[in-house]
């Protein structure tokens, strides 16, 4: 507005026209500081932008660490299996040497009882038929002395008999019998 215009016009108006222009004024600054503040954003974000591609170069290197560490880890577990199986093997072939070797003891032992037991035997068989001819002996010599014994008492009776007989025949002729 010209000069002239303005100075034509009522104190009210041109309060009203400062009022305006004050609220104008505000609203523009206050967009001003608006504006200011999303400028200031996108160069947060432009300065993050070049944080973020470092932050993921970083983040690259670090993921990389991490599949190395990974990869040497899965090697290390392959390379335990292997030693595992490996110790494994050697733990079923020293257990099968053991279970050999005892079998063989085992068998040792069962044979060597398997002597002694024999030999037992073989021993007691022996002592029962020394002890049978011993018997069968004094069975033999009891049968002789009791056959002896017999002998003598049948040559003891029938001397005994005879005299008994002799003496009854020369009683014949006794004189009391004769009477009778």
């Amino acid at each position: 507005m010209p000069d002239r215009e303005l100075r034509h016009m009522r104190r009210t108006e041109l309060v009203e026209i400062i009022l305006a222009l004050k609220q104008s004024e505000d609203r523009l600054r206050a967009e001003n500081a608006a504006l200011s503040a999303q400028l200031q954003e996108r160069q947060i974000h432009i300065e993050n932008a070049g944080s973020i591609a470092q932050a993921a170069l970083e983040l690259n290197k670090v993921f990389e660490a991490a599949q190395a560490a990974a990869d040497e880890y899965v090697a290390s577990v392959l390379a335990a299996n292997k030693n595992t199986d490996a110790a494994a093997s050697a733990l079923r072939a020293q257990a099968e040497a053991e279970a050999q070797q005892i079998l063989a003891q085992a068998q040792t032992e069962a044979a060597n009882l398997k002597a002694r037991t024999q030999q037992q035997c073989d021993a007691e068989t022996e002592a029962a038929a020394r002890k049978r001819a011993q018997t069968e002996a004094d069975c033999k010599a009891m049968l002789a002395r009791t056959q002896q014994e017999i002998q003598q008492r049948r040559a003891a009776f029938d001397r005994r008999a005879s005299e008994l007989l002799d003496g009854y025949h020369s009683t014949e002729f006794l004189p009391e019998e004769r009477a009778k």
